[in-house]
């Protein structure tokens, strides 16, 4: 199966598929400046740069290069956004809970772990999981670390998979990034966590949810783990299913199935596209190829 059709989407939606397989290099020059400076595609693909993965092995591969490159490049707080929805279903997760997408994804995230060497550094001596919410926790978190071993303690790496909002602002977890000092540590998927947060939110999620003490905690939290190096998520949005994608040091993106099931980048930008912007876009390429909304319907339909 086709790894976008493997995605959470309504049932009946159109040919997703085609859009992961058919996607072409997703690079190039970032024009402008942050998401007000996004550059509207002509639907042409860029000629250069990191394709949209086809597998989950593809995916995989491409985040540890990505979070490599970006290590080396002296960023040693990273986040990461995989595509979970690849390896566990929607539905099972909806049914079972949190312990399903735990479960489904810990083959991928031990392989993500295994990749984060460098090139001609110490050998890998083990990957080591342990719990990092509370176990039984009223909220569903299930954050686990993936902790990297290897011959040579400076060169260890932290993965943190659905780690918590409330993990984050707790004292061990300052505690334990100071001991980390400047090895590398990923926050793998916290947007999907239970009790979820995103970098973009800059702790806002506690105002939400009424905990107004955490929020500054968490601002300083998200400050250090700003740089998203490797994200994927494909989703509907503005009837049209979409994928956003950035694999550092590309630039954002946004592609869209056209009525065909073939995919059209909308745009590309340097920060992360809000909502509006892509939906600026999407707009934008109704417009200029005529297509209706009984059109949008009826592709969503199949």
């Amino acid at each position: 199966r086709a790894f976008a059709a493997a995605t959470a989407r309504p049932s009946g939606s159109p040919r997703a598929g085609t859009l992961a397989q058919s996607a072409g290099p997703a690079g190039g020059a970032a024009a402008g400046r942050g998401a007000a400076a996004g550059r509207r595609s002509s639907g042409q693909l860029p000629p250069s740069g990191v394709a949209v993965p086809q597998s989950v092995s593809e995916m995989v591969e491409q985040a540890g290069e990505a979070v490599i490159t970006a290590y080396r490049d002296g960023i040693n707080r990273q986040s990461v956004r995989l595509n979970v929805e690849a390896v566990c279903a929607t539905q099972r997760q909806n049914e079972i809970g949190m312990d399903a997408l735990l479960e489904d994804c810990m083959p991928m995230l031990e392989k993500f772990t295994k990749s984060l060497g460098l090139p001609g550094g110490a050998p890998l001596r083990d990957v080591r999981m342990s719990a990092i919410d509370a176990t039984g926790s009223s909220s569903g978190d299930v954050g686990t670390l993936f902790y990297r071993m290897s011959e040579e303690a400076a060169q260890d790496v932290a993965v943190c998979f659905l780690a918590s909002r409330i993990w984050a602002v707790e004292e061990s977890t300052e505690q334990f990034l100071d001991g980390m000092g400047k090895r590398l540590v990923v926050l793998v998927n916290s947007e999907d966590a239970a009790s979820n947060f995103k970098v973009e939110m800059r702790g806002k999620e506690f105002t939400l949810a009424g905990g107004f003490d955490g929020v500054e905690l968490l601002r300083n939290f998200v400050e250090k783990f700003r740089e998203e190096t490797y994200y994927y998520r494909a989703r509907v949005s503005n009837g049209w299913y979409t994928i956003i994608f950035r694999a550092y040091p590309h630039p954002w993106q946004a592609y869209v199935a056209d009525l065909n099931g073939q995919p059209q980048l909308l745009g590309e930008s340097e920060a992360k596209p809000s909502g509006d912007l892509v939906k600026e876009w999407s707009d934008a390429y109704e417009v200029a190829n005529g297509i209706s909304e009984l059109d949008k319907q009826q592709a969503l339909r199949g």
